[in-house]
């Protein structure tokens, strides 16, 4: 019986014994290759070769984004600060703004990627492949920094607090030569390990402009921001007048400072101001002095349906195509429009507000600046920041109308005209101011002016200079001398 027992139990210990060494044959045989070739494969790494990212430059090589080499990396950097944000915009950590977004693709370059061969304790031991990265293409603009720096200092470090505002300076064929938009910020803080520009502003981290929901300094009023353009829609109304053949040179209204219409009444500025009217007026005059009675009784000569197909000629109402991201359209009323939304038909008074600029009309300050070249040009160009084929379409404006409008804009600066501040350059330049009233009484009106200055024979090189400064006051008071100042710099310098 004993032996029985110890037979069965050497048995056991047997059987246990073949099972575990059939288990390490099979392990070391059969899964051997199997986790040598896992073991290998982690040992492969693949690392991504990020490519050197392209230069933004303006039209003369000096940079305004760059690549700088900061303890031992690479990080993106842009010389002005905040003075090209509102152009350059930032990229960031897959974040991008500006120029920067707009042309991302070409900036970037194409990725590559290298194989590593390393140790158990993650040591290289070799590359493997590698597939080379392509730096991105540098970008030229029409851009000038030094214009930009001029613009910047003018809006910013003028005599008049300016809290916001926005000022667009382009040639009429659509090069852009300078664009700022304040509240502004240094793109830099939201670069790591980034070095602050030539204005880094009164923002110290990214955190802080970002969560600046009352200033929105990152909110770019020259392309994104709409608002009444008040008396500067004149322009637009003239051309419509004249290339409609209900008013020409001699065409005249009399200014008794008011119009009534049943119990609502409609008055001239000059006469709210001053308690004076200004005889008979005509188009280069109206514009001249920016006389609402003329364009009121234009507006109803016109109607509305006239003064909506002008409008959408001149791209009232539309983006202008630039590239950069975040364009907005603006609004242009209509009474189908008004119909839908209040259940009112169009009426009179609504052509008359319409006619000065008012009333539920919205442009932003580059639709402003477009078309203020357009009535010299008789074309609308699309805006450009990079340097490049110029697309422009011709509207076929005659002669005429161009040279009465010229003629009203050149008595504007003059002595008798609006804008004050340009009185003493004697007809140099080309203005029309505009007062943009929104809000009510208890609130400052928007203060605009677009100036022409005349570079060369050809029209299309001519220079347009846009302010806008919103909740500021009279377009003549307060953005005039803004203008001033970079309407000087351009006058002193060289040709652009």
């Amino acid at each position: 019986m004993r032996k029985d027992i110890l037979s069965w139990f050497r048995l056991g210990v047997y059987l246990v014994m073949a099972i575990f060494l059939a288990r390490l044959v099979f392990l070391t045989l059969v899964l051997g290759g199997y986790h040598e070739k896992q073991a290998s494969g982690n040992r492969i790494r693949k690392e991504i070769i990020e490519p050197l990212r392209g230069a933004i430059l303006d039209r003369n090589g000096e940079y305004l984004a760059v690549n700088k080499k900061v303890d031992g990396g690479v990080v993106r950097h842009y010389p002005l600060g905040e003075i090209a944000t509102a152009v350059t915009g930032y990229v960031s950590e897959g974040s991008s703004e500006g120029l920067e977004s707009w042309y991302n693709k070409r900036l970037e370059g194409t990725w590559g990627l290298k194989l590593v061969e390393e140790n158990a304790k993650g040591e290289k031991i070799k590359e493997l492949d590698r597939e080379e990265a392509i730096g991105g293409k540098d970008l030229r603009l029409s851009l000038d920094a030094d214009l930009q720096r001029q613009v910047y200092w003018a809006i910013n470090k003028g005599e008049t607090f300016v809290k916001e505002g926005g000022v667009v300076v382009s040639k009429v064929n659509g090069e852009m030569l300078a664009m700022v938009s304040l509240p502004s910020f240094d793109p830099n803080l939201f670069i790591k390990n980034g070095i602050r520009g030539e204005e880094g502003g009164s923002y110290s981290d990214a955190l802080m402009v970002v969560e600046d929901k009352e200033n929105q300094p990152m909110f770019n009023r020259v392309i994104s921001g709409t608002y009444p353009p008040g008396s500067v829609y004149k322009l637009v109304m003239a051309v419509a007048g004249l290339e409609e053949g209900v008013v020409d040179k001699n065409k005249t209204v009399e200014d008794k400072g008011e119009i009534k219409v049943g119990t609502f009444r409609f008055g001239n500025w000059y006469f709210d101001q001053y308690g004076r009217t200004e005889g008979l007026v005509n188009v280069e005059k109206a514009l001249a002095r920016s006389n609402d009675i003329y364009f009121y009784k234009l507006g109803e000569w016109l109607g509305v349906d006239k003064i909506v197909k002008w409008s959408d000629i001149l791209g009232v109402g539309e983006q202008t195509g630039i590239d950069l991201p975040g364009e907005a359209t603006g609004f242009l009323p209509t009474p189908l429009w008004r119909e839908k939304k209040t259940g009112e038909r169009w009426f009179l008074g609504n052509t008359y507000h319409l006619a000065i600029g008012q009333g539920d009309l919205l442009v932003t300050p580059l639709q402003v600046n477009s078309w203020t070249g357009s009535v010299f040009s008789g074309k609308v160009c699309e805006p450009r920041l990079v340097k490049g084929e110029i697309d422009c379409k011709d509207l076929k404006i005659s002669e005429t109308t161009k040279k009465l409008i010229a003629s009203g804009m050149k008595g504007a600066c003059a002595t008798g005209g609006t804008a004050f501040p340009f009185f003493d350059l004697e007809g140099k330049v080309y203005c029309k101011t505009g007062t943009a009233q929104h809000g009510g009484e208890e609130t400052e009106s928007h203060a605009w002016i677009t100036v022409v200055v005349p570079m060369g024979e050809n029209e299309m090189d001519w220079i347009v200079v846009t302010v806008l400064l919103p909740e500021a006051g009279e377009g003549s008071s307060v953005a005039g001398p803004v203008a001033r100042k970079i309407v000087d710099y351009i006058l002193q310098g060289e040709t652009l």
